[in-house]
């Protein structure tokens, strides 16, 4: 599956693969969207195995942070490396989301 949703005590790490494009587009955000109906409020994109994004993708990212924002939530992002992150970084959405190397840095600036 391309998306999966993981609690970790109050927290939530999606995790997506290969990619996050339009093809998977519509399973990232019903799973998104699910885990902030279900009450989450702090998540973790892991982005660790994400080779490659494309438009609908970044759009996917700023979706997904703007529904967590109008839950009072906050979205970090780990694990982003080669042509994902080079996307991520020319499209300065390194200003936009709080970056980490991986998921248990991540998890752990929410302490």
């Amino acid at each position: 599956m391309p998306t999966t949703a993981d609690a970790y005590g109050s927290m939530t790490v999606l995790s997506t693969e290969p990619a996050l494009t339009r093809a998977e587009d519509e399973v990232f955000r019903r799973i998104a969207a699910e885990q902030i109906r279900a009450g989450g409020r702090w998540f973790v994109l892991d982005l660790s195995r994400v080779g490659y994004l494309d438009s609908q993708g970044l759009e996917d990212l700023l979706w997904f942070q703007e529904q967590v924002e109008a839950a009072q939530g906050v979205t970090t992002v780990a694990g982003l490396k080669g042509h994902a992150r080079r996307i991520f970084e020319m499209v300065r959405f390194d200003k936009k989301f709080d970056v980490f190397e991986n998921v248990h840095e991540a998890v752990k600036s929410f302490h």
